[in-house]
């Protein structure tokens, strides 16, 4: 398959300064040393964390005030929703702040993982746009703050200005930290898929190194887990509940101002797409790994645990040579398609309430 590498390693670098410029990563990273813990970094990292933490009553306030200034003639239900919104994304962006932190060992070693992994194997063409398609979602949700700012920006005081700043800033922290998982996701999904390929005409004596390589990816995977489940769960869940949020808001607004809000509606519409991707590419992922496994088994590889006695039964005992992979979240639950379909059947059975409820006020 065609390759991209500059490109593909082009978009991983630039996604690994943004997480140094937002404090997602608090080491330092360089092509040639790869991630390290800096003591500097650490404590830069802490101040920067516990001075959001100082902030976040004062951006709350001035993020609603600044709401009412601007002339927005809705509902109150509007008001609590921004507001919940706002602290939602506040909440989110200190605890993906305090795990990173927490966890700077083990998140240095999922870098220096996933740039191995990266010398290795240059992205395919697809991933590589894909990856370029999803950066460029995240930079078109944050341009769409810009009418706003010409609107309203001469008006408004200075340190409402600052919390808006503070706003858009927890705001586009969870979308990075989502491409940067999204991006973790195909490099490991690439790297599955040469293994498959190279699975397909081993060479004498190359499956055990095969398998050995296996071994390390599902390394890195583990790593990906422990470190990011937090972040990944507090990104699903927040965005889930966002987009229930902003559809009763949308319904609101049809029954009472009989329009459509285009903002709430982009809104939705983007969360939706990033939070499906990142769900696909687990999904992905775990196929894939399937797939590998059955590579291995129509081989007739017979792992070093399977004795020579039970090789030869008329039904030999079978062992799979790695464990299945899996993508657990604070094992609440998996991320494949089975919890895509019940956040989608959910979010129906909503729906359905909303408009049973709208329908009543119609007639009213």
């Amino acid at each position: 398959m065609p390759r991209l590498p500059h490109f593909g390693a082009l978009c991983l670098l630039l996604l690994v300064r943004l997480w140094q410029a937002l404090g997602l990563a608090p080491l330092s990273f360089s092509c040639g040393r790869g991630a390290r813990c800096r003591r500097l970094l650490t404590a830069s990292a802490w101040l920067h964390w516990l001075g959001l933490l100082a902030l976040s009553p004062l951006l709350l306030r001035q993020s609603l005030a600044m709401y009412e200034a601007t002339n927005v003639k809705h509902s109150t239900l509007f008001k609590h929703i921004a507001l919940a919104t706002m602290a939602g994304d506040v909440a989110i962006s200190l605890a993906l702040l305090f795990a990173h932190i927490w966890q700077r060992q083990r998140l240095a070693r999922l870098l220096n993982g996933l740039a191995r992994l990266q010398r290795r194997h240059s992205l395919s063409w697809p991933a590589t746009l894909l990856m370029w398609a999803k950066l460029l979602l995240s930079l078109y949700e944050l341009l769409c703050n810009v009418p706003f700012l010409q609107q309203n920006a001469a008006r408004l005081p200075w340190l409402q200005l600052l919390a808006y700043g503070i706003q858009l800033y927890v705001q586009h922290m969870s979308s990075v930290f989502g491409n940067g998982v999204f991006c973790a996701l195909l490099l490991l999904l690439g790297s599955m898929q040469q293994l498959e390929w190279q699975w397909q005409q081993p060479a004498a004596g190359q499956q055990r190194r095969l398998l050995r390589r296996e071994q390390r990816l599902l390394l890195v995977c583990a790593d990906f887990v422990g470190v990011l489940q937090l972040g990944i769960f507090l990104l699903v869940i927040g965005n889930f509940i966002n987009i229930l949020a902003n559809m009763y808001a949308y319904m609101s607004y049809f029954v009472e101002q009989h329009g459509i809000p285009l903002t709430i509606s982009n809104y939705c519409a983007i969360v939706a797409i990033q939070l499906y991707a990142l769900i696909l590419a687990t999904q992905m992922c775990q196929v894939q790994h399937a797939k590998l496994r059955r590579r291995c088994l129509e081989l007739c590889y017979v792992p070093q645990q399977l004795t020579l006695e039970q090789a030869v039964l008329p039904t030999p005992l079978l062992m799979w040579p790695l464990d299945n992979l899996k993508f657990p979240i604070l094992g609440l639950f998996n991320l494949d398609n089975a919890f895509w379909l019940f956040l989608v059947s959910y979010a129906v059975n909503f729906i359905v309430i909303i408009l049973q409820f709208t329908v009543e006020n119609i007639k009213r």
